[in-house]
C-alpha cells in the first residue's frame, strides 16, 4: 500500500509542474522576453559576427588587389 501513496505522489508531481510549466508558457506569450529572443538568435547564428567580419575582409582585399591591378584574383568562397 505504500508503494502505490509513493507513485500516485510522484504522477501527481509531475501532473501539476507540467500543468504549471504550460500555464507559464501559454501566459507568457502575451509579454516581451527579448532576453530570450536573443539568446534565440546568438543560438541559430554562433558565427554571424565573425562571418561578416570575413566578408568585409574579403571584399578590402579585392579592392585593394583591383587598385594594385593584379588580375589574379580569386572567386570567393561561399
Amino acid at each position: 500500500m505504500n508503494i502505490y501513496l509513493v507513485i500516485l505522489l510522484i504522477i501527481a508531481i509531475v501532473a501539476i509542474a507540467n500543468l504549471a510549466m504550460f500555464a507559464a508558457v501559454r501566459g507568457s506569450r502575451g509579454m516581451k522576453f527579448d532576453w530570450l529572443n536573443t539568446t534565440k538568435a546568438g543560438l541559430s547564428q554562433p558565427f554571424k559576427k565573425e562571418d561578416d567580419e570575413l566578408n568585409e575582409l574579403r571584399k578590402r582585399v579585392e579592392d585593394l588587389s583591383q587598385t594594385k591591378g593584379d588580375q589574379t584574383t580569386k572567386p570567393p568562397i561561399e
